[in-house]
C-alpha cells in the first residue's frame, strides 16, 4: 500500500494489472522464459502511471526520475536492414511481433552492408544501433576485427551471430525483349541483347556470376576461384561487360534499377520481384537454374549503447522459430502456375548454388580491394 504521507491517494498495487505478452510460442523464444526487459518495462510502467497519480505530493527529483523512466520505456531499438522488400516482410513477421513483446517500438533504417559502412556508421553515430544485419561472411570478419558484441554463449573464434535468413538472387530479364528465357551467357551476349545490365557493386556474387556465364560448372566454382588464375579469368570475364554495367549497393537499388527500365536485365534477390504487384511481376521473368543463396546474420556493434536490449534482440531473431517465419513470409520461389506453364522452359528447378561463407570470410578483405580499384578504373 502506498502510505508515505497522509495527503497522497492510497492505492492498492494489485489493482494495476499489467499482462504479460501474449501467449504464443515464438514470441517466448530464444530462453523460454519471459524477458528480463519486458520485466524492465512492466517496473517502468508501474512506476509511471503510480507517479502520475501522486505527481502533486512528489518532490522535483521524484519527477524527474518518473519522466526518464518513461522516456527510457519508449526509446526506440535502432537498427540496421536493407530496405525494400526484406524490411516490409521483417517488420511484419519479426519487428512488430517483437516490438508488442517488449512494448518498445523497433526503428529500422536502410544500409548497404559494407564493413568500411560499418566502421563509419561506429564512427559518427556511436551509441546509434542495436543491431545490424548482414552478410555471414562480413558478420566473421567485423567479429575478428572488433567491430561487433561477442556472444557471450558463443566461444568461437567467430562467435558475434549465426546465420538467421537465406536469400536467393537470380538473374532477371524484361519479358517484353526476350522471345526465349536467357541464362548466364545471355547476359554477356550484348549483340544479340543490346542493353544495359546491372550487378551488384561487390566481389561476392558477382564473380561467381562471371564464372558461371564463362561455363564453369555450379559445383567448380569456388575450386577456380581460389585459384590467382581462376580470380584472374572472372576479372577477364567482366572486363568484356564493363561498359554495359549499372553498379547497385542494396538489394533494392537492385529492384528499382530493373523496374524504373535502367538496366535491361540483372542480379537481383528473387523476393524483390516476386513481392511486387503483380502486374510489374509480370514484366520480369527470373533464371532459376543458377541463382545464388546468400547468407545473412544479425550483429549488435561493439559501440552499441543498448547492448543488453541488442543481444535479446539478435538471439530471438536467430532462433529457429523466427528463421521459419522469415523463410515463409520471404517470397523466393515460382508460383505452382509458372511451374506447370511450362515457363521455366521445362528445366527442373534446381537447388540455389550456396555462397561459400567460409571462402568469403577468408579472402573478402584482398578481393574487394581488387574489385573496388577495377571497378573505378574506367
Amino acid at each position: 500500500m502506498l502510505n508515505r504521507c497522509s495527503n497522497r491517494v492510497r492505492l492498492p498495487l494489485f489493482l494495476f494489472s499489467f499482462r504479460d505478452a501474449p501467449s504464443q510460442t515464438p514470441l517466448r523464444s530464444p530462453a523460454q522464459r519471459p524477458s528480463a526487459l519486458s520485466a524492465l518495462v512492466r517496473r517502468g510502467l508501474t512506476a509511471l502511471v503510480l507517479g502520475s497519480l501522486v505527481l502533486p505530493a512528489f518532490s522535483q527529483a521524484e519527477a524527474r526520475t518518473v519522466r526518464r523512466l518513461h522516456r527510457a520505456v519508449v526509446q526506440p531499438v535502432r537498427i540496421l536492414t536493407f530496405g525494400g522488400a526484406i524490411t516490409a516482410t521483417q517488420q511484419k513477421v519479426l519487428f512488430t511481433p517483437y516490438a508488442q513483446l517488449i512494448r518498445q517500438p523497433l526503428a529500422p533504417a536502410s544500409w548497404d552492408g559494407e564493413i568500411e559502412s560499418l566502421r563509419k556508421q561506429e564512427a559518427d553515430a556511436p551509441h546509434r544501433w542495436a543491431a545490424v544485419m548482414m552478410e555471414t561472411s562480413s558478420l566473421q570478419i567485423s567479429c575478428s576485427m572488433g567491430l561487433l558484441v561477442r556472444d557471450p554463449a558463443d566461444p568461437s573464434p567467430n562467435g558475434c551471430g549465426q546465420s538467421s535468413a537465406s536469400i536467393d538472387f537470380a538473374m532477371a530479364w524484361d519479358r517484353s525483349r526476350f522471345d526465349t528465357p536467357p541464362d548466364w551467357s545471355d547476359f554477356w551476349d550484348v549483340a544479340r541483347h543490346p542493353g544495359r545490365r546491372s550487378l551488384r557493386r561487390d566481389p561476392r556474387t558477382t564473380l561467381e556470376i562471371a564464372l558461371l556465364a564463362d561455363g564453369v560448372s555450379p559445383d567448380a566454382l569456388y575450386r577456380v576461384l581460389n585459384t590467382q588464375d581462376g580470380v584472374d579469368r572472372a576479372f577477364r570475364k567482366l572486363d568484356q561487360l564493363r561498359p554495359y554495367i549499372v553498379w547497385w549497393s542494396t538489394p533494392e537499388e537492385a529492384a528499382r534499377i530493373l523496374k524504373s527500365g535502367g538496366a535491361l536485365m540483372g542480379s537481383v534477390p528473387t523476393g524483390e520481384i516476386l513481392s511486387a504487384p503483380q502486374a510489374e511481376r509480370d514484366r520480369f521473368g527470373l533464371y532459376w537454374p543458377q541463382r545464388l543463396q546468400v547468407n545473412y546474420a544479425w550483429g549488435v556493434p561493439k559501440t552499441s549503447a543498448q547492448e543488453n536490449t541488442a543481444l535479446a534482440l539478435t538471439a530471438w531473431l536467430e532462433h529457429p522459430t523466427q528463421k521459419q517465419a522469415f523463410a515463409n513470409a520471404w517470397p523466393s520461389l515460382p508460383s505452382l502456375a509458372e511451374i506447370n506453364s511450362g515457363s521455366l522452359d521445362n528445366r527442373r528447378l534446381l537447388p540455389p548454388i550456396a555462397v561459400n561463407d567460409t571462402f568469403w570470410s577468408a579472402h573478402l578483405p584482398t578481393l574487394s580491394a581488387r574489385f573496388t580499384h577495377w571497378a573505378e578504373d574506367r
